[in-house]
């Protein structure tokens, strides 16, 4: 039987919307048989996983998805095959959630003097430890403040939005040296995404390198081939790792469904992550 692999999803301990548990039995209904949990600054899935939650012929891999500043910019670094107890970990995941704590407190102050209340209360009953601006999206929405996530992000939350607050993340090298030493692999998520030039994008590479971290996205959701292509020549030629996750949230977006992702370009193929010591367990 064919491998079905994805390194990067999410519950609803972050901005997912299933359950860990519920998450699980949907990978292995469509046939996943390496996953990795990787919510938002929060290893709290982990947590409340036990054995017996785990299908039979899947194996779980402990993640994490770390937000950082990069020159202004957020970019998204992914730890795989990390000590979720790993005290310095715990204590930037404590930092980051702080962080978030505060942005959301921000953006509700905000939407208080323009006649928007209930938004503490709404974030309140909901099971994430690491609240987003996805959140309060959803909120907005239900409120009939926006009618999509697009708009709620454009209209109210990003950068140009009426009501953005920025989060002060840690560095991307804080987060490479932080999962190195949980035992884990530093993957950059979605490298697409950031809208950084060729120039840009090798700068951030090699910082990151530089911090220890090993690996790149080099297949995910809604990525163009001829993209996938270019970044699996650079993973190549920086001899990093290539990893592949779908960036799973909810069952509503079809595009974006555990496992749907392109297999590596064949010339990556010995760079998949899934041949790195640590895979395996040989890692000193």
């Amino acid at each position: 039987m064919r491998r079905m692999i994805d390194l990067h999803c999410h519950t609803w301990f972050s901005d997912g919307l299933l359950s860990p548990q519920d998450l699980l039995s949907r990978a292995a209904g469509l046939g996943i048989s390496h996953l990795a949990i990787t919510d938002h600054d929060s290893v709290a899935a982990h947590m409340t996983i036990s054995a017996a939650d785990i299908p039979d012929g899947m194996r779980l891999i402990p993640g994490v998805e770390i937000s950082t500043l990069w020159e202004n910019r957020e970019i998204h670094i992914v730890g795989l095959f990390i000590d979720t107890a790993n005290t310095p970990l715990i204590a930037l995941l404590q930092r980051q959630q702080a962080k978030r704590r505060e942005r959301a407190l921000d953006i509700g102050l905000k939407l208080e003097k323009a006649g928007i209340t209930g938004l503490n209360d709404y974030l309140a009953d909901l099971p994430c430890e690491a609240v987003s601006r996805n959140h309060i999206a959803d909120f907005l929405i239900a409120g009939g403040h926006a009618s999509s996530k697009q708009q709620a992000f454009s209209k109210h939350l990003g950068k140009r939005g009426r009501y953005h607050s920025n989060a002060d993340w840690c560095g991307v090298s804080e987060a490479a040296k932080t999962i190195h030493g949980a035992g884990g692999i530093a993957v950059v998520a979605h490298p697409d995404r950031y809208k950084l030039n060729k120039i840009k994008l090798r700068r951030l590479l090699s910082e990151f390198i530089a911090a220890g971290g090993e690996a790149l996205e080099v297949s995910y959701s809604n990525l163009h081939p001829e993209k996938m292509r270019n970044l699996a020549d650079l993973c190549c030629e920086l001899d990093m790792w290539a990893s592949i996750g779908s960036d799973f949230h909810t069952p509503n977006t079809t595009w974006m469904d555990l496992g749907r992702v392109r297999k590596l370009p064949a010339h990556c193929e010995n760079r998949a992550l899934w041949l790195h010591p640590r895979w395996s367990g040989t890692a000193s």
